[in-house]
């Protein structure tokens, strides 16, 4: 167990240095520029920032993973330098940034960087990475430095509001006027972590708020926001966007031997020498990602055998974690306080993470899981157990679950997304077919997305006809109603109009350009752009792209990931270079246009995006494509398979 006092020895000078060095000349040239009467209160506002670093430090350098059951590593002890890569689509250049601390010259350069990437891929771990390396380090050239975990964040509670409970003591307040004004003379540096677990219904307050917050802050300050995916991060166009390099394999086999804590590292070496031998090449993918790495290692020294798909891996960990033990805590594996078998708390456990999935979300207060563990008990109908002796089974026993003061969350967010995919497979019954099309309809698609990457190994068929055939009927659709209008070769026209139909860049075009569109579109051949009756600044028009832009999109790169043969994607370096070849004139990428923006169709909200060419938003399309032909056997294989579980007759010979 590693203990405070290792922490404060270990960082105890550096604070102090901290406070001494920089926060306290800053807060004195503040003196000099604000009333008389403010500086008794800063002089003890100053001493607040000793404190939160001791607190945030210890918290942030502690790591509590699935892996370790219920003992604690440090964070620099099982840290692995990953590859930041500059989200460059569309100018074909790969500029990445090593990160093992923090990258001072990256952020001065950007000044507002976005980490955005798919689940466990470690966004939280490599900001908190950074965080402690400013603190052990020194911030010079940087800034001071500020965390904030945006999960915490609702409609009632704003990011300033965070900031200030972060500074307080436990019996004083740090003054709320004082702390912005003082944020606005710059040097600090924001960590905002976890856009995607803000709550969805309060997910537009935040936005905004967080907006406001940079904007009122001042230009002389840092900002490092991570996310998943989201669609509403076009709100912030004005951030550099960065994604993480994929693990390479010695760096996952290094992370391995880092998570093994047995003499000479027995397990780690029979799990790497199984998979140098070739003979589980069909899980490489799984090696890129660093949860999945952690969740490996658990699978296997629980049953020492290497599961081949993605939710098998989530399956063993949680028998794993079920089946343990800590004896410093007095715990059995077979005593949990609830009294529940492994099945009966799969059964819980799915309800729950499905409605935490819908409505409730990966952060909750005591009395909301409380209640949520309630519905599960009513839910399964056959269970009896108190839901207390639960909920402490599910942070100590079977530590799916972490506390930090008053607020509980799951472990990890895929943990509940496994459970909820399982739930709809196992128990939503004539509701699962509902479910999934609602949720391919949804509005907030992208919250479901990691969901419907496990559900498609779990349960093909279900995605197949609930997910997969709408699209493709969609798609087919769009195809057939948009025609050419120049003669151009029979195959090229699905093809052009296929790199189109999935889109989210939107163009504000000026009235002087408005004959380029049209020069666009006879070359072209098609009426590439809807023209939508939205202004802005009351000057420029709206052009949109064919397709569905929120929804097509995010599930064409999660069929792509899935090697569905309906999705295809072709290097942007190379679709430039290829437009001819599918009948698209060179000539085109001459326009230029004033700005280009990303629109909400259905909110109308609007972005600026860093890129300013058309040329941009043609690779963007030609990258991904859907192809027509394969969309309509797909289509056929489905219904097909959907007739042929109507006429199955599974009664005849009871």
């Amino acid at each position: 167990m590693i203990t405070e006092t290792i922490i404060t020895a270990v960082t105890t000078q550096a604070i102090k240095s901290l406070v001494e060095k920089v926060i306290a000349p800053k807060f004195d040239n503040f003196v000099k520029s604000v009333k008389t009467d403010y500086k008794v209160i800063l002089d003890k506002n100053k001493d607040y920032f000793g404190e939160y670093y001791r607190r945030t430090y210890e918290k942030y350098s502690i790591v509590n993973t699935l892996v370790f059951h219920n003992s604690q590593r440090l964070l620099k002890d099982i840290f692995v330098a990953e590859t930041l890569v500059k989200d460059n689509r569309f100018e074909g250049i790969n500029e990445a940034t090593r990160i093992d601390g923090m990258p001072k010259e990256l952020i001065k350069q950007y000044k507002k960087i976005l980490i955005e990437d798919t689940a466990g891929m470690g966004k939280s771990t490599i900001t908190k990475r950074m965080f402690i390396d400013l603190i052990d380090n020194g911030i010079e050239g940087v800034g001071v430095p500020i965390y904030i975990e945006l999960n915490r964040l609702n409609k009632d509670r704003s990011i300033l509001q965070e900031i200030q409970d972060g500074l307080s003591s436990l019996s004083e307040e740090f003054d709320k006027d004082l702390l912005l004004r003082f944020i606005q003379t710059g040097g600090f540096i924001f960590f905002l972590d976890g856009y995607d677990e803000i709550s969805i219904a309060d997910r537009s307050e935040v936005t905004q708020d967080i907006q406001d917050f940079v904007y009122k802050a001042g230009t002389e300050n840092f900002y490092i926001l991570t996310s998943r995916p989201e669609d509403s991060l076009k709100s912030f166009g004005d951030f550099q966007s960065f994604k993480i390099q994929p693990l390479e394999k010695d760096e996952a086999f290094e992370l391995l031997e880092k998570y093994d804590m047995t003499d000479n590292k027995v397990i780690s070496k029979k799990l790497i020498d199984l998979l140098k031998s070739g003979n589980y090449s069909s899980i490489d993918e799984y090696l890129e990602n660093p949860l999945l790495v952690s969740l490996l290692y658990a699978a296997f020294d629980h049953k020492q055998s290497i599961p081949l798909k993605k939710h098998l891996f989530y399956r063993q960990v949680f028998e794993a974690y079920f089946d343990s033990h800590d004896l410093t805590k007095g715990i059995d594996a077979h005593q949990k306080r609830s009294g529940l078998d492994i099945d009966d708390f799969k059964q819980i456990l799915k309800y729950v993470g499905y409605e935490c999935l819908i409505k409730i979300g990966v952060q909750f207060d005591k009395d909301t899981i409380l209640s949520s563990i309630e519905n599960a008990k009513a839910f399964c109908g056959n269970l009896n157990f108190h839901k207390n002796d639960l909920l402490k089974d599910l942070i100590t026993a079977v530590p799916l679950f972490s506390k930090d003061g008053l607020e509980y969350k799951w472990a990890h967010k895929s943990l509940m997304e496994y459970f909820a995919a399982i739930f709809i497979k196992e128990d939503a019954k004539e509701k699962q077919d509902d479910i999934l099309k609602a949720i391919y309809k949804s509005e907030n698609f992208e919250k479901y997305l990691n969901m419907l990457d496990l559900y498609y190994d779990i349960d093909f068929k279900g995605f197949s006809k609930n997910i997969t055939l709408p699209y493709c009927e969609h798609f087919i659709k769009t195809c057939d109603k948009n025609s050419i209008n120049i003669n151009v070769e029979k195959n090229l026209v699905k093809d052009r109009i296929s790199c189109l139909f999935i889109t989210d860049i939107a163009l504000f075009v000026s009235s002087s350009s408005k004959e380029a569109i049209r020069a666009l579109n006879e070359k072209m051949g098609l009426d590439v752009w809807r023209r939508f009756n939205i202004k802005y600044d009351n000057k420029k028009e709206v052009f949109f792209g064919l397709g569905d832009p929120t929804n097509s999109w995010r599930l064409s790169n999660l069929l792509l990931r899935k090697k569905s043969p309906i999705v295809d994607r072709e290097e942007v370096s190379d679709a430039f270079e290829h437009l001819s070849d599918r009948g698209f004139p060179k000539e085109i990428s001459e326009f230029e246009y004033d700005k280009l923006h990303v629109i909400d169709t259905r909110t109308g909200s609007q972005s600026e995006v860093l890129y300013n060419s058309i040329n941009t938003v043609l690779l963007h399309f030609f990258g991904l494509r859907t192809n027509y032909e394969a969309c309509k056997k797909e289509v056929e294989r489905i219904r097909k398979e959907i007739d042929q579980s109507k006429t199955s007759d599974l009664i005849n010979g009871i």
